[in-house]
């Protein structure tokens, strides 16, 4: 009776502090809150502003693409299978009707909060009874801890989130399948564990280890089995009779466990079906260890991996987006860095004998749990049953940082039990809490845009060749085009073989019109990385520009044999093929374009602007409707429209179409700086001003010979541009009639 009271009483206060628990976890998980307005920041550009799986791909398709848009088939592909984080941007894509990135940052937060609020519940199960408050202050720490900033202000780490949520569901379901009374419940409940599971991996290759999580839950905390009862078993001369009587006194355990391996089986079978039964293909700057030739440095250099890992969890101030390239350089011999993995192996060896020579009390399951939690989670980026695409990654610490937050509150419990300076070490713990709050709130603004985030890095990584790359893409996307060079030939010269930077500097020549410079520069992207479809395809622009058009067409043919789905390769192609005169190979090749991108702007005009120019106005005019269907904004598709319809004299309808063009965006000088459009009209590449279409709007008037028209546009022409002869000569011409 007495033991029944102590119980409820218990019971009650848990109650009681739950709401004061949840509260305060959901509190410290706003410490991201600080992104929720920031833009798409590097690896978001990749894998949702230009993935067309995010936007039109058939939801089908999405089942056969890796996380990056790249069929599973095809040899470039990464092999990343997350086919529901996908399905997440999808559907964000879907109700907003475009892509808003505050949208998606604020999504992120809200599923970390969840998180948050799941892990306190998933370390009470897996901490049994008495250790409600181990639970909390570990939750509480995992809220807050900075290594998540990747994972929950980049949108990209949505995949390590949801995993992590489906990855705790999967435990809630389990430890319900274990308390189930009655078939129904048990079989439900596992089911539902299961596919939990499945979710998880879908959303993250980390979502699989749940298993392992489970199985580790069932034996240590819910049948209370050791290693050392293990071990003493077998030490035994006749260990067969007692372990028949320790299987047959946990066969409810055996069924579970065997439940938890064929799943496994399957899983794992269905998951190297997809990829075809073969492993990515990876370069050197991706993970160097790897390629290293010697069994004994690649073991070396990933234990000193695993080191960095570690401290990052324990002191996450060195935070960076990328570790590849010379950020961490490997361990080629001797080297005092090998400290570190003694360090790291003897700190776990302490572990690992506390675990076989404690006794069996509520600290060493919790230990069990907090080390389960820290490596189990870890293995699929271990490099030890394949090779990865990179040297460290942030966001892969988000479920493994639980279990350093579980072992943590764990010695925290256990110390405030035993010393006398209790309120001192709750200040302390309340002191961790507060920086890791303030490291969090800093670094999630790091991660709102771009120039923020690499110039961080430049701090942590400064030979990293893949920071300075990014710094000088974001410096060319700016329009600071010195600067941008300045960096990638510093990115170069930390890299002398990075075909990406090689690719992105002979862009920047080849825009300056040096073009024998820019050539050298993609010859020798193509031949570092002979499957370089972008590189191919702007040596190809070089090669025309510099009239080699046999050998231009040579390498737009390769780029599109490297990359089937490249409707700009077909744009150049096609503008290469106008440059000949082969009319009908051009519109062949801008029809490509068109589609297989349906709002290829580019290719639509040229199209519109070939047709015209053939005598085809038929033609050009329902390539013309077609194109405004796709997009409807744009200004030159209306001019085209209307100049067609003006020399047809049907000056009412261009009349129409002229004004639409003014009343958009006529701004955008990527529309008209290409070859083609200036071969067709020599007003064209002017068009982008908007008096120059108001000029042309005269010229309709003054043909219609409604002169006041044409004299009142002439007249806001020379209001915005004084200096455009064209309207004052018009406005002479006028005066005379």
């Amino acid at each position: 009776m007495r033991i029944h009271m102590c119980y409820e009483i218990r019971t009650r206060n848990k109650i009681a502090r739950l709401p004061v628990a949840l509260t305060t976890i959901v509190l410290l998980s706003l410490c991201f809150l600080n992104s929720y307005n920031g833009d798409f920041v590097f690896d978001d550009t990749e894998a949702i502003v230009n993935n067309d799986d995010v936007k039109d791909t058939l939801i089908l398709d999405i089942f056969k693409h890796d996380f990056w848009g790249t069929k599973l088939i095809h040899k470039q592909s990464h092999k990343s299978y997350r086919p529901l984080t996908i399905l997440t941007f999808r559907a964000q894509y879907w109700i907003r009707g475009y892509l808003n990135p505050h949208d998606f940052h604020i999504v992120n937060i809200i599923l970390h909060i969840i998180v948050c609020i799941l892990t306190f519940f998933v370390f009470d199960i897996l901490l049994g009874s008495k250790a409600h408050s181990i639970a909390f202050y570990a939750a509480a720490l995992f809220s807050v801890h900075p290594i998540h900033t990747e994972a929950v202000s980049g949108i990209v780490g949505r995949a390590d989130v949801i995993c992590a949520l489906f990855f705790w569901l999967s435990i809630i379901f389990y430890s319900k399948n274990i308390n189930a009374r009655g078939t129904y419940l048990k079989w439900s409940s596992m089911c539902g564990c299961i596919l939990c599971i499945g979710i998880a991996m879908l959303c993250k290759e980390t979502g699989i280890t749940a298993i392992g999580i489970c199985a580790i839950y069932d034996i240590i905390i819910v049948n209370k089995l050791y290693p050392m009862d293990i071990i003493r078993i077998c030490q035994l001369k006749d260990s067969f009779r007692p372990m028949k009587q320790l299987v047959n006194s946990k066969y409810k355990l055996c069924i579970r466990l065997i439940i938890l391996c064929i799943s496994t089986m399957m899983l794992l079978m269905l998951r190297f079906s997809i990829m075809g039964f073969s492993t990515p293909k990876f370069q050197p700057v991706d993970n160097p260890t790897s390629f290293m030739d010697s069994f004994i440095l690649r073991v070396l250099n990933y234990n000193y991996i695993y080191s960095l890992n570690t401290w990052l969890i324990l002191c996450p101030e060195w935070l960076c987006f990328d570790w590849s390239m010379g950020c961490i350089p490997t361990i080629e011999g001797y080297d005092f860095r090998i400290l570190n993995i003694i360090i790291l192996w003897s700190v776990l060896s302490i572990f690992l004998t506390n675990i076989l020579t404690a006794n069996n009390d509520s600290y060493l399951r919790c230990t069990i749990m907090g080390l389960a939690l820290l490596i189990v989670p870890f293995l699929p980026a271990s490099n030890i049953f394949f090779n990865v695409g990179f040297v460290l990654a942030e966001r892969t610490l988000y479920i493994p940082s639980a279990g350093y937050c579980l072992l943590f509150a764990t010695g925290l419990e256990k110390l405030y039990g035993h010393v006398s300076w209790r309120k001192t070490l709750l200040s302390l713990y309340i002191g961790l809490i507060a920086i890791f709050f303030v490291r969090s709130w800093i670094r999630s603004y790091e991660w709102k845009t771009e120039t923020e985030l690499f110039r961080a890095a430049l701090d942590v990584c400064p030979l990293n060749a893949k920071v300075h790359y990014n710094i000088a893409k974001n410096a060319a996307d700016l329009g600071n085009a010195t600067y941008a060079e300045e960096e990638y030939k510093e990115a170069l010269r930390l890299n002398p073989n990075y075909a990406q930077a090689m690719n992105n500097l002979g862009n920047l020549l080849k825009d300056r019109k040096e073009f024998v410079e820019a050539e050298k520069l993609f010859k020798r992207a193509v031949e570092l990385q002979d499957d370089f479809a972008a590189a191919w395809m702007n040596l190809g622009i070089v090669l025309s520009a510099l009239g080699k058009y046999q050998e231009a067409e040579r390498s737009y043919t390769i780029g599109l044999t490297h990359r089937t789905k490249f409707p700009d390769c077909y744009y150049n192609l096609g503008v290469l093929y106008l440059e000949q005169k082969r009319y009908a190979e051009a519109l062949k090749a801008w029809g490509n374009a068109t589609r297989q991108k349906n709002t290829h702007r580019r290719a639509w005009t040229n199209t519109i602007l070939l047709l015209d120019q053939l005598g085809l106005q038929e033609k050009a005019l329902v390539a013309a409707t077609e194109a405004l269907k796709l997009i409807p904004d744009d200004a030159s598709i209306y001019f085209n429209m209307a100049n067609i319809l003006g020399k047809a004299g049907k000056f009412v309808e261009a009349e129409k179409y002229f004004n639409g063009a003014i009343s958009r965006d006529a701004n955008n000088p990527t529309f008209y700086t290409n070859l083609g459009i200036n071969k067709f009209i020599s007003y064209t590449s002017s068009i982008t001003d908007i008096y120059n279409l108001i000029n042309i709007s005269g010229v309709l008037y003054h043909r219609w010979k409604m002169y006041d028209k044409a004299e009142n546009m002439y007249r806001k022409a020379l209001e915005i541009n004084p200096g455009l002869r064209s309207a004052r000569d018009n406005l002479k011409r006028l005066k005379k009639f």
